[in-house]
Parts: structure tokens; C-alpha cells; sequence
């Protein structure tokens, strides 16, 4: 019955997460129905990732798909969803209690709910067990070849690929040992006996396959060090290669969905179940995600941290789910996200943009606004204006829903703009504060500047100004034409707070792995220490009784980490876990830049003085001639023989020039194709050959 709804669902949805077949991941009718009973009318994914580092945004993509996307493509009710949650724990020497925590608590905090928690580790023994099965049905030996040895062996294979008549063997020298003799030795392997390097336990496959992946692949290797989560039972670990199969096959996964550069391991995937007889998952690849202006490589993501570029893995540049969670970026914005992204078999890099647009819908409707100047400049306002001014106003929490409440702001003559919003030269397409010019002092009144203050270096220091009644600030405007509105702050009546504010954590949009260090951005994090609040955030935010304000907002209470703000026209900000609360005591805020209210960089502190804008802009073209410069001087050092070798996620096979001839998938690169990489080959040839000789001692003279 079970096996008839299953098979029924299939053909209803059997469009959907196909990818290529193979005969060997055909299962026979047994196999089905024990899977069947097993499994009744639920389908099962599973999100396992492994314990050595972080999660990333890449794999909030994963988890979305695992928990729902593949589900809703397959047209599966809610009711019959299973996803594990899999440590894929087969390598103590990279894993760590440390990151099995993390793991967990990310997945948690995303809001996924898997029906049960796993560890391959747990699964050691059946592992072992399996292993000996191999060993007595010759599908398994155990090997003494060196890493190195395995290396030149694997040449050997390609070169046979392209040439059968290619002189040398692939084979190891052991691979046809007695199967007596490879049961004693992997037992000996157990019981520590051989050293770390000294012996493997590798799969019997095929040498001559045109896929790397089914070149007798390693199974078992010695590791003395105890394990994270098994403790020290253990000398012997398994691969990623061998256990992964097993597991989706042992604990009835009926999609197994990675990314796309696992497509030719589908082979070596479906023939250890083959060898075993064991049930074959259905195996479905999808696109990795990469995102521009940063990298979702974890060798680079631990390079980063343990280089000292970030503070660590929760650095708000970073883009771990740790890292944007700091940063502002909330489980619904994230998931949201995934959605809209989606997941297929397409390669393509998604603008990071598309996250910040994300952010910037939901966190309008959700943060409360408050008035701050990042870089404050003084204003003081004339006691002989005439114009009545209030103590206080009232500012609306969100201006497009007064309805959901207020909060009150002091005000005084003596106050903070931002710097940004005054210059010494007026032009039309400004609308701050200049000399003689009106502009609105947000939720008050108009300002005239009559003067100005300057220091040593011609930098404004204070603001002369008048507040205007209306008619006078009306005649004004309409001489003038324009009129801006600016945020403020009371001197007396703000609180300071530092603000952090972030940039593209990468230069480029798409990294160059061979000199990726030297692409990082130096300015993706702006620390901008002297920047002030207006007191309201301490009058309700940072106390429980809600002072300073005229409703009982639906939080209510604390600011406490992680609470969102915008900041009015500058952008949405969150509290950092650097902020001090102290009872009794000015707490300590720290705030990090989220997004800002549009698709732009953050404004930096203005120099106020004629020319700045330009001298900026002609500033960032040297700095951008520069970094093309120190890129090309970086390509120079990259020999033609390397610059395809390294993209094994793109080729897998070269010839002798490194020209790449074969894609990841192991099929044969189109001529077009071809042509278009020789190109590329021949200017790389060129410049590095440019460099040597350039870099050559010169000749002695005759």
C-alpha cells in the first residue's frame, strides 16, 4: 500500500528534482518495498553538513531546500515532510565540539525543525561492518601507496584516458591481494597497528573509467586522535565518499540534494549501494550559491578569521549565518531570501544586493525610527529669532502608521546635525544646510544659516543660525526653490553611541582565486566612534518602564541585542553584542549598519569645505588605478601551465599545456568553448612571459 501511494506521488511529480541517470541506481523491487514499509507515506531529506567550520549563507540555501523548497517542488502535504539533521562527522581533525554547537544553534535559530538529529559517527560500527563485507566480496583491499604514489597513479589514469596506449600501470600494487590478507591487515588497521600514513583501506573500483571519482577511491584512513563526538574508539576513520551513500541509504533518505560539483561523484555514489545491495536514494544536484563581493569558500571563510581579517567567525562582514545575524539579517530575512532565489541546476551569481532589498521590506515595517548624526556638527540656534520654540516633540515610531505609537524627543537651541548635511558652497543639487540657506529641522522648525565658525584648517566648527516662523521660511523657500529636511539631536539631551558601518567585504564582484587576499576591501568596515543618539533611545529602549513614550509598544522593554532601529535617513541599524548594559549606568551602545535605506554606499564624514566632492572622487580613482594595477602585477606571478588547474569545480581534465579538455562532468569541452579559453590561455601566457623577462638580469656587456 505504502509502496503504491509512493510510487503514485512519484508519477505525479516526476518533473520534478531529476537529474542523470544511471542503471547501478536502479533499485530492485525488494529494496523498494522494505524502503516503503520503512518509510510509509513520509518522504525524506536530509541537511548534512559537516562539523568543521561555520555555516554559511550558502547553507541557509541548503536548508531551505531540505526542509521545504524540495518538498513543495515534489508536492508533498506538510503532513508527510521528514528532514534529518546529519553531522557528517567523519574527519576529528578538522571537526570540534565548537562547531557541532554552532551548527545546531544556527539551525535552530533559522526556525527549521528536523525530525531527528544524527551523527555519522554513530554509525562507526555499521560502517565497519560494511566495510569487511567489501573486503569478502573483493570490492575492497587494503592499499600502501602514499599519498604521493595515489597521485601518480591517478596521472597514469588520465594520461591512458586520453592515450590507451600511454605507457604504465594505474593500479596500486596491492589491489589484487589475497582477500584473506586484506581482512587481517584492515583489522590490523583497527587495532592501531600500522602507522597514520602506512595503510588505507580503497574500494576496488574502475581504473579505466573516464571519471577520477572511480579510481579506486579511499574508504578507511588511519587518524590517531580521538574523535568529537565517538571519543577515542576509534584509529580508523571513514571517508566522505564511502559514508555518505551509506548513511542516505541506512537511514531511507529518498532525496539526496547537494550542489552541482558532487554531479560526477554520482557514479562512485550509486556503486558502493551497487556493491553493498543496499537502497539507492534518489540523488538530485543543485546550483552552489555564490554571491557577489564576498566568498562562500570555508578554506577561505577560515583563512579570513585566522589571518586576523575578521574578529572571528561572527564578524558582521562575514557572511556565516553567525556573522549575519550580527549584522542585522533575521531568520525570515534570510529564508525569505532562499525563497526568492530558489534552487535549480543553473550556475549564477546572485547580487548581494537581492539580500539587501530583502532586509530593506521587512525591517521598514519592523524598526522603530529614531533621529542620530554619525558625524555631529554644531548648531546654535539665535535666542532673538522671535519664533516660540518647543521643549520637546513628539516623532512617530514608524511615520507611515502613526497610530503605532510615538516617542518623546527633547529639543534645544543648542544642537547636532550631521556633517553631511552642510557645505560651505551651495550648489542646485544640493538640499542641506548652506550659508544663507533654509532648510527643516525634522518634526520642528525652519533654520537659516547666518554663520559659521571655522577652525585652523577651514573646517566648520559651529553653526550660527535662526529659526524661522513660517512666513519668512516660505518666502525664503520660494526665492531659493529648494529645501531639504534634516535629522537632529540636543546637545545636552543625546546620547553618544558608536556606529559601525559596512561595505562590500570584497573590491570585485567575483574573487580571483590566485590573489583573492589582496581584493579585500579595506574599508568594509567604517568604525565611527563619535557618533550621537537622541536621549529617547534611553527614555524606552534601554528601560523597562518605557519613559518617554505615549503607548505600550508591542515589544516593549529592552534594547537589547540585536534589536533593529532606523536610524532616519541613514539606514536600519542593530544592536552589537559589543554593547554594555550596566544597571544604574549610561550604557555603552555599539551599532552596526544592517542596510542602508537604499541601494548605496554609506555616506562618509564630509570635509564641509569647497572642492571636497571632487578631490574625494579623484582620491577613488587613484585608489581604483591602483588595485588594477596590484591585480595585474598579481597575475603576473600565475604561470598559463596553472591558471585552469585550480578550477576543479569547473574542469577535470588538462593537457600537457594545462588547457583544459574535459568539464567537471568529465564530458569533452566544445570547440567554441575550447577556442575561447586558448584565448584566455595565450594572454596569461603573455603576461607572465612579460614578467620573467622583464624581471631577467641583464646581459653582461661584450
Amino acid at each position: 500500500n505504502n509502496l503504491t501511494i509512493k510510487m503514485e506521488n512519484e508519477q505525479i511529480t516526476k518533473s520534478a528534482l531529476i537529474a542523470r541517470e544511471l542503471e547501478s541506481a536502479i533499485n530492485s523491487p525488494e529494496l523498494l518495498a522494505e524502503h516503503a514499509l520503512i518509510n510509509g507515506s513520509k518522504t525524506r531529506t536530509r541537511f548534512p553538513p559537516e562539523p568543521n567550520g561555520y555555516l554559511h549563507v550558502g547553507h541557509a540555501k541548503s536548508m531551505n531546500m531540505n526542509f521545504e523548497l524540495a518538498f513543495e517542488k515534489l508536492g508533498i502535504p506538510p503532513e508527510n515532510r521528514e528532514t534529518i539533521f546529519r553531522y557528517d562527522d567523519t574527519n576529528p581533525e578538522a571537526e570540534s565540539k565548537e562547531y557541532i554547537q554552532s551548527l545546531r544553534e544556527d539551525v535552530d535559530w533559522l526556525g527549521w525543525k528536523p525530525v531527528k538529529v544524527t551523527y555519522t559517527s554513530d554509525y562507526f560500527q555499521i560502517l565497519y561492518e560494511l566495510a569487511v563485507k567489501l573486503i569478502k566480496n573483493d570490492k575492497a583491499y587494503v592499499c600502501h601507496q602514499t599519498k604521493a604514489d595515489i597521485e601518480i597513479s591517478r596521472e597514469i589514469a588520465r594520461a591512458k584516458f586520453a592515450d590507451l596506449n600511454s605507457p604504465g600501470d594505474p593500479c596500486s600494487p596491492w589491489r589484487n591481494r589475497p582477500i584473506e590478507e586484506s581482512l587481517k591487515l584492515f583489522e590490523d588497521m583497527k587495532k592501531g597497528k600500522f602507522s597514520s600514513s602506512e595503510a588505507t583501506l580503497r574500494l576496488k573500483m574502475d581504473m579505466s573509467s573516464p571519471n577520477p571519482n572511480m579510481w579506486d577511491q579511499v574508504a578507511y584512513r588511519i587518524k590517531y586522535m580521538p574523535h568529537p563526538h565517538a571519543g577515542d574508539d576509534w584509529c580508523i576513520y571513514p571517508t566522505y565518499d564511502y559514508t555518505h551513500c551509506i548513511i542516505d541509504s541506512v537511514e531511507h533518505i529518498d532525496y539526496s540534494i547537494c550542489t552541482l560539483e558532487f554531479e560526477t561523484r554520482r557514479e562512485s555514489y550509486f556503486w558502493v549501494l551497487q556493491a553493498l545491495d543496499l537502497y539507492r536514494p534518489k540523488v538530485y544536484e543543485m546550483s552552489r550559491l555564490n554571491i557577489s563581493y564576498t566568498v562562500l569558500s570555508k578554506r577561505k571563510l577560515l583563512k579570513l578569521v585566522m589571518n586576523g581579517y575578521m574578529r572571528g567567525w561572527n564578524d558582521p562582514r562575514m557572511p556565516t549565518i553567525k556573522g549575519l545575524r550580527r549584522r542585522g539579517y533575521t531568520p525570515s530575512i534570510l529564508n525569505s531570501f532562499c525563497r526568492e532565489i530558489g534552487a535549480t541546476r543553473n550556475s549564477n551569481t546572485v547580487q548581494y544586493e537581492k539580500l539587501a532589498a530583502v532586509a530593506r521590506n521587512q525591517l521598514h515595517l519592523t524598526s522603530p525610527r529614531v533621529m542620530a548624526v554619525l558625524h555631529p556638527l554644531k548648531v546654535i540656534l539665535t535666542p532673538d529669532s522671535g519664533v516660540e520654540l518647543p521643549s520637546e516633540v513628539m516623532v512617530p515610531d514608524f511615520p507611515f502608521d502613526v497610530s503605532l505609537g510615538s516617542h518623546r524627543v527633547v529639543f534645544a537651541r543648542e544642537l547636532f546635525i550631521d556633517r553631511s548635511d552642510f557645505r560651505l558652497e551651495d550648489s542646485d543639487d544640493y538640499f542641506g544646510l548652506a550659508p544663507n540657506k533654509v532648510v527643516a529641522l525634522k518634526y520642528v522648525c525652519k533654520i537659516r544659516c547666518d554663520k559659521v565658525d571655522l577652525d585652523e584648517a577651514g573646517v566648520p566648527t559651529v553653526l550660527h543660525c535662526t529659526a524661522l516662523a513660517e512666513a519668512d521660511a516660505a518666502e525664503d523657500d520660494k526665492s531659493k526653490g529648494r529645501m531639504g529636511s534634516i535629522q537632529w539631536v540636543a546637545c545636552e539631551a543625546s546620547v553618544g553611541v558608536e556606529v559601525r558601518l559596512y561595505q562590500p567585504l570584497f573590491t570585485v564582484e567575483s574573487v580571483d582565486d590566485s590573489v583573492w587576499e589582496s581584493q579585500l576591501n579595506p574599508e568594509s568596515e567604517v568604525v565611527v566612534t563619535e557618533s550621537r543618539c537622541d536621549n529617547s533611545l534611553l527614555d524606552y529602549y534601554c528601560s523597562p518602564e518605557g519613559y518617554g513614550r505615549t503607548d505600550n509598544h508591542a515589544e516593549g522593554g529592552w534594547l537589547k541585542v540585536e534589536k533593529h532601529l532606523q536610524f532616519e535617513r541613514l539606514g536600519f541599524f542593530v544592536v552589537d553584542m559589543d554593547s554594555v548594559f550596566s544597571e544604574g549606568a549610561t550604557p555603552k551602545l555599539v551599532f552596526n549598519l544592517t542596510v542602508t535605506l537604499k541601494d548605496s554606499k554609506p555616506k562618509p564624514a564630509a570635509d564641509s569645505t569647497a572642492g571636497a566632492a571632487s578631490s574625494t572622487a579623484g582620491r577613488s580613482r587613484k585608489e581604483e588605478q591602483a588595485k588594477q594595477l596590484a591585480d595585474k602585477m598579481a597575475r603576473m606571478t600565475v604561470s598559463p601551465l596553472d591558471m585552469f588547474r585550480s578550477q576543479t569545480d569547473l574542469y577535470s581534465l588538462f593537457d600537457a599545456e594545462g588547457m583544459p579538455t574535459h568539464d567537471a562532468n568529465g564530458e569533452k569541452i566544445s570547440k567554441s568553448a575550447y577556442k575561447k579559453l586558448r584565448k584566455d590561455w595565450e594572454k596569461q601566457k603573455k603576461l607572465f612571459e612579460s614578467s620573467n623577462v622583464s624581471a631577467a638580469p641583464a646581459p653582461d656587456k661584450i
